[in-house]
């Protein structure tokens, strides 16, 4: 069977080619009944549009570009996820590349993406080198950045700093003292930086023991297996009243080594997570953690951030609020029970 063309469309419902086009386009000054026209006529003859002849014409190429740190992770897969999700929405394809957390693979990869005319460009996760996307900038290039704050570019970023306090102050109320962080070296990612210093804001108030582990290897590493140094190696010598971890896989790799050193959670100590991560919420025993999701997915307005851009309007930063999301578990019972606050 023949495929349908527009001129195809057109003569079923009656009208010219463009007027086709236009309707196609979202033009608002068709009216009603023409686009209804249309628009049946394009469902009955299965007709589909090509996108990279209408690509060209309009000078777009219909595609961006998205640069992950590191794609293998459920945080960053899942965001990929999202953002391809809002591109099929929107009649876009999504070019994916990670950097593996190394500038020059970054260069790399922006500059095969450039190669394939992308409109725009979205980074994820770490702080990517400056003058290289003032550089890309330059070129009228439209980029945004999500999870990093930029001074240069419209970012999305999050509540992190304000949110572990927050925490921070909860567990104290509850009667813990003896404070302990474990997280990733907070090198070139300010969302780790602002979650270590919401930890350290908080406690200056309260002149109680505290301590902080950073696990150099568990940026680019196993989390897991980094986690369970602490306990293997001795690393924590003496238990505190709880751990607040940057993540859930290092919480999750503390309960495991916990578990393992006969060290009962949450009797001996407390563990608390970050991201709320699918996985998170079957952890044995349940964690608190907090989540990215409140009230909007974060996703979709990077992605709509880029697509104003694109559509040349103006793009403003945006900073999502995160929510805690408490799981309790109290001796001798196995239920959890959760609850936002």
């Amino acid at each position: 069977m023949q495929k349908a063309t527009i001129k195809d469309v057109a003569k079923l419902a009656k009208v010219s080619p463009s007027t086709v086009s236009r309707v196609l386009s979202g033009n608002p000054s068709i009216s009603d009944d023409t686009c209804k026209r249309v628009k049946n006529a394009v469902k009955e003859l299965h007709y589909t549009p090509n996108t990279t002849a209408r690509s060209l014409r309009c000078e777009k190429s219909k595609s961006i570009g998205v640069v992950f740190p590191d794609i293998s992770g459920e945080f960053y897969a899942t965001c990929a996820s999202a953002i391809l999700k809002y591109a099929r929405m929107s009649d876009y394809t999504v070019l994916f590349t990670e950097s593996g957390h190394n500038l020059k693979a970054e260069k790399d990869s922006i500059k095969e993406l450039l190669e394939r005319r992308i409109d725009g460009i979205i980074f994820i996760g770490d702080n990517s080198d400056i003058p290289l996307i003032q550089s890309i900038a330059a070129q009228s290039i439209p980029i945004v950045t999500g999870t990093e704050q930029s001074a240069i570019l419209p970012s999305v970023t999050f509540t992190n700093r304000e949110t572990v306090q927050k925490m921070v102050d909860s567990l104290y109320k509850s009667g813990c003292r003896k404070f302990m962080y474990v997280g990733e070296t907070p090198t070139g990612q300010s969302n780790l930086l602002d979650r270590y210093n919401g930890y350290t804001d908080a406690l200056k108030k309260y002149n109680d023991t505290t301590s902080v582990i950073f696990l150099e290897e568990s940026l680019h590493g196993d989390k897991l297996k980094t986690a369970r140094r602490l306990f293997t190696e001795k690393i924590i010598a003496s238990l505190p009243d709880v751990i607040i971890t940057s993540n859930d896989l290092i919480a999750q790799g503390i309960i495991s080594a916990a578990h393992e050193n006969g060290i009962n959670i949450p009797n001996d100590m407390q563990i608390t997570g970050f991201d709320d991560s699918l996985s998170s919420a079957y952890f044995i025993p349940s964690v608190t953690t907090v989540s990215q999701k409140h009230r909007t997915n974060w996703q979709s307005v990077v992605f709509q951030m880029l697509m104003d851009l694109i559509n040349k309007k103006s793009a403003v930063s945006s900073i999502i609020e995160q929510n805690i999301i408490a799981r309790k578990l109290r001796k001798n019972q196995t239920y959890k029970i959760r609850k936002e606050f």
